[in-house]
């Protein structure tokens, strides 16, 4: 098994951008990024052409580039291969998806979100999984998103605690100690 690496931060605290600068400086082989948002909604096109664009800049200075795989269910089926360095973006996403699509895996979504990720750090030699904090602001939800909440906070646990992912708090762009 690989590294497993959990980024995790609020919005907008610069947890994807570290995490690519991370994985490109890393790598020694395929850089793979597995991209898990649809294009649906409101803001999603804007927010994938961001990060596109923010993926292409890292890659420039980095010397490199990502191989996209456009990924928003069953993430362990994605084409990454032994050696290749790997990143998932994001959790939150992956995991409505899983939820919520006709194509996710419903009730059974936290163990495929499991299983594909053991998939992939079997595989890869660094694969770094980018999260959101969703904890922190109180409460009184409905009961869809209040589940949503729970399993993300019971995906992070399995993390780190059954399959040893490190975890790294980013805050400002900065990585917390």
């Amino acid at each position: 098994m690989g590294e497993l690496l959990l980024v995790y931060g609020g919005s907008g605290s610069g947890k994807s951008a570290w995490a690519e600068r991370e994985l490109l400086a890393r790598a020694r082989g395929r850089a793979v990024y597995l991209a898990a948002m649809e294009p649906s909604g409101g803001g999603a096109p804007r927010r994938i052409r961001r990060h596109r664009a923010m993926r292409e800049g890292h890659g420039r200075l980095a010397g490199r580039q990502f191989v996209t795989l456009e990924r928003p269910v069953d993430i362990g089926g994605a084409d990454v291969r032994p050696g290749d360095w790997a990143l998932l973006e994001d959790l939150g996403n992956l995991l409505a998806n899983e939820i919520w699509s006709p194509a996710g895996a419903g009730e059974g979504a936290r163990e495929r979100i499991l299983s594909g990720i053991g998939a992939l750090a079997d595989r890869a030699e660094l694969l770094i999984v980018v999260s959101n904090d969703v904890f922190g602001d109180g409460g009184g939800y409905d009961p869809e998103t209040e589940r949503y909440i729970r399993w993300m906070g019971e995906l992070h646990r399995e993390l780190a605690c059954t399959m040893g992912a490190e975890i790294v708090e980013i805050v400002c762009g900065l990585r917390c100690r």
